[in-house]
């Protein structure tokens, strides 16, 4: 078992995954920096060891916040091998496998869910409080409270679970969720671009704000039935803000030339 303080050595580490990037392994030099002190612990001293740091040169890419799950995967991985548990190539197996899933799961999530709706809460907040100076500090804030913990405890979890994470994210049905998260960001983006436009402009002086998300409300809801009726309903969730600024537009411009 690697100890409690070399994890944290390797935890440090890790956040200089991408400091190293290249065009040939890309992030493979940050990995092998990260996991140096659990393969010391490891192997101990040796040509064990030299062979070991060898491997974790090999091409390594993921996405950066979901990589603690893969390099506590690789140590497990590591230690399965030392223990003649597993073949080194089912060990790369294993990592490859295990890298893609996290880099299409996590950039799906993090980049394409997570982010742009720490975006919106700010861009809000800013133009709620404009006389607040450090309200745009909200954006890493927001965004650091959820990826910090997830890049930390993915280590402890890919570490103490190996590959049978693998297994815990197809019963979680993660990439269903993530598809959905993905989907109601496109909505929400859309809704908010509407909202934002026209409380920013005279276009509905004399409408309530109320009135505007109820219109919103039926634009939205106009769009999931298009999602569900159309036979290639399935390409429209790349469409959705596009076509509930549209619709909402007619709707706002209908209302300020009555």
């Amino acid at each position: 078992m690697v100890k409690l303080s070399t994890m944290a050595n390797v935890a440090l580490r890790s956040l200089f995954l991408e400091a190293s990037w290249n065009p040939g392994g890309q992030q493979n030099l940050g990995l092998a920096a990260a996991i140096d002190p659990a393969l010391k612990a490891i192997y101990g001293a040796g040509e064990r060891l030299r062979e070991a740091r060898l491997r974790s040169l090999d091409f390594f890419n993921t996405n950066p916040i979901a990589s603690g799950l893969a390099i506590g995967i690789a140590i497990k991985l590591e230690e399965s091998v030392a223990a003649g548990e597993m073949e080194i190539s089912e060990r790369d197996r294993g990592l490859a496998a295990m890298n893609q899933a996290l880099a299409a799961v996590g950039d799906a999530f993090f980049w394409q869910s997570w982010l742009p709706l720490c975006s919106l809460i700010t861009v809000w907040a800013v133009l709620s409080m404009a006389e607040v100076w450090w309200t745009p500090m909200l954006l890493p804030i927001i965004f650091c409270s959820l990826a910090c913990p997830a890049r930390f405890a993915g280590l402890c979890l890919g570490y103490r679970r190996g590959q049978a994470v693998y297994d815990l994210l197809v019963r979680l049905k993660i990439n269903i969720l993530v598809h959905n998260l993905k989907r109601a960001m496109a909505l929400l983006a859309g809704v908010s671009t509407v909202v934002l436009a026209a409380t920013r402009t005279d276009a509905l002086a004399e409408e309530s704000l109320l009135m505007l998300w109820l219109t919103m409300a039926i634009v939205v809801a106009s769009v999931m039935g298009l999602r569900f009726l159309a036979a290639k309903a399935r390409l429209l969730h790349y469409w959705y803000p596009l076509l509930v600024v549209a619709l909402a537009a007619i709707v706002v411009t209908a209302l300020g030339q009555d």
